[in-house]
Parts: structure tokens; sequence; C-alpha cells
């Protein structure tokens, strides 16, 4: 891929999802680890869904750094 235009600006924004989404994981382990009583579950299935979206973000900028190799 080159590095004009949309590839730049989809792996900046990948970056800073990647942050965003790491972040939200941890408190949810953290909250899920405090123990919130009726929240648990809510906590389980949030930090599955962005512990998904995180892989996602993560393997698209993998491939895309081992592309440029």
């Amino acid at each position: 891929m080159d590095d004009s235009g949309m590839p730049r600006f989809r792996r900046i924004w990948s970056t800073i999802q990647v942050g965003v989404l790491a972040a939200a994981v941890v408190f949810c382990v953290v909250m899920l680890v405090i123990g919130q009583g009726e929240l648990d579950r809510v906590y389980a299935v949030a930090a599955v869904f962005f512990g998904l979206a995180l892989v996602g973000h993560a393997t698209y900028l993998w491939l895309l750094a081992r592309s440029r190799r």
C-alpha cells in the first residue's frame, strides 16, 4: 500500500482506536476484578466485544506493517 491519502489516515485512526480499545478492555477487566454485582455481566460482554475489536485493529496494523517490508 502506498502512503498517500486514505491508507495513512486509516493507519493513524486504527492506532488511535487500538489505544482507546486497550484502555476500555483494561477498564472492563478492572471492574470485573473489583466486582460490581449486577453489572458484572455487562462488563464481561463489553470486555469480549472491545477485545475482539482490539484484535481486529491490531491485526490490521500488523498486516499493514508487514506489507511495507
